[in-house]
């Protein structure tokens, strides 16, 4: 690998070297468990100093897409593993466990996006998103219902043709997509008399509405998901990706 980094870009060069990185390994320059070269090598080879380097990987391991090992150098993430693909979701047992759920897909579609579709993932009218409304289940008992749009047009290479239900993490980690940070919202919503059947309860109970997208590492939006909530001793943790 040789490149060299523009110092008098507008980007501060260790944001230069971040994207450097993120890009070598989308490429599957260096594959998930694998080793990156030392800081020595690094700033050598793309001409900056080893405290930028230093700090570019410090922001990647902040978004789990590196892991730094003392001793032994900097890895690549997995992103299919159990910690790393569940981060995104924030939903806990009441002991603060994580919690096991079962899905059901209910509807699967794909074609062109909506108003809002383009608008939640910056897509434009002529590009393609799949669409699934998943019921999730635990112990039993329906917990939630979701509706998630995916911005397949941001995957290299996958066709929409056989795509199934998919999980976000696996899914951008096999098309070379490494996920960032997710934005999520919360709110209260009165259960309608389709939502409350489907989740067991009353209509116009109080649930609690999930809205969140999901970035790739190059800050895009990938997914976007709405869920309906129909907690009893399950709460939502607020801690940090």
């Amino acid at each position: 690998m040789s490149a060299r980094l523009q110092s008098l870009a507008r980007e501060p060069l260790y944001q230069q070297v971040c994207a450097h990185l993120v890009r070598q390994i989308s490429a599957g320059t260096w594959k998930s468990g694998t080793a990156l070269p030392n800081e020595k090598d690094l700033a050598r080879q793309l001409g900056v100093s080893n405290g930028t380097i230093r700090k570019a990987l410090d922001r990647l391991a902040s978004e789990r897409l590196v892991s730094r090992r003392q001793g032994r150098g900097t890895f690549v993430v997995d992103q299919t593993s159990p910690e790393i693909a569940f981060r995104f979701d924030r939903l806990r047992e009441h002991d603060g466990g994580r919690m096991t759920l079962q899905a059901t897909v209910l509807r699967q579609c794909s074609g062109a996006p909506t108003q809002i579709e383009q608008e939640r993932l910056r897509l434009d009218a002529q590009e393609q998103v799949a669409r699934v409304s998943r019921l999730w289940r635990t112990q039993g008992r329906p917990l939630l219902v979701e509706d998630a749009c995916l911005a397949t047009t941001r995957l290299p290479g996958l066709h929409l043709h056989g795509l199934g239900d998919w999980g976000i993490t696996a899914i951008a980690q096999q098309h070379g997509v490494h996920l960032g940070r997710a934005v999520e919202k919360l709110c209260l919503e009165l259960a309608t008399d389709e939502t409350a059947l489907i989740l067991e309860t009353k209509s116009q109970a109080v649930l609690l509405r999930l809205d969140r997208v999901i970035f790739s590492a190059d800050d895009e939006p990938i997914e976007w998901r709405v869920a309906i909530v129909h907690p009893r001793n399950e709460y939502y943790s607020a801690d940090g990706w």
